[in-house]
């Protein structure tokens, strides 16, 4: 019975300590992504705030000229987009 224990225990580490791993990409990379992903013509965009949290970087972005805004999510190991939220005007 302890041992199943012990088992188990040692099995739930390893699956936390594997999954905490540190990100491939920067809150720099991040960044640069989002405003690749907006830039249209000579448009600027413009980046309010970037934080990480969760395994992905949250991109807070506004293009003034266009009046538009919103959020991207980018993956901190793959540096794809998780998810985007956008308003205009």
């Amino acid at each position: 019975m302890r041992k199943s224990i012990f088992i188990v225990m040692l099995a739930f580490i390893l699956l936390i300590s594997t999954s905490c791993g540190s990100p491939k990409i920067t809150e720099e990379e991040a960044i640069t992504i989002v405003v690749e992903r907006h830039s249209v013509g000579s448009e600027e965009v413009n980046i309010k705030s970037a934080s990480h949290g969760f395994g992905k970087y949250k991109v807070e972005w506004e293009i003034e000229t266009a009046c538009e805004f919103g959020m991207d999510y980018i993956d901190d190991q793959s540096g794809e987009m998780v998810k985007g939220e956008e308003t205009n005007c």
